[in-house]
């Protein structure tokens, strides 16, 4: 599993991405692809260390960037 390999937290991992979103200059979510092609790391293993505050500021800039609808909390959390 990736958290292994990587990661010892949700916290961390998170970290790190909004890290790499800042000195990179790109979205989360952009950032969590780079993250994903550099490591070779599944996708699906990366999705289960977002936390919740990744998954809104991805949510957030998706929102404005492609014009999604707004989702409610409950919503939210099976993005």
């Amino acid at each position: 599993m990736m958290s292994d390999k990587f990661f010892s937290s949700v916290s961390e991992f998170s970290i790190h991405i909004e890290n790499l979103a800042s000195e990179k200059d790109i979205s989360h979510l952009d950032a969590l692809t780079l993250f994903c092609e550099e490591t070779g790391a599944e996708y699906e293993d990366a999705a289960a260390l977002v936390s919740t505050t990744l998954k809104q500021k991805i949510y957030e800039e998706a929102v404005k960037q492609y014009a999604m609808p707004k989702m409610t909390a409950v919503q939210l959390d099976d993005f």
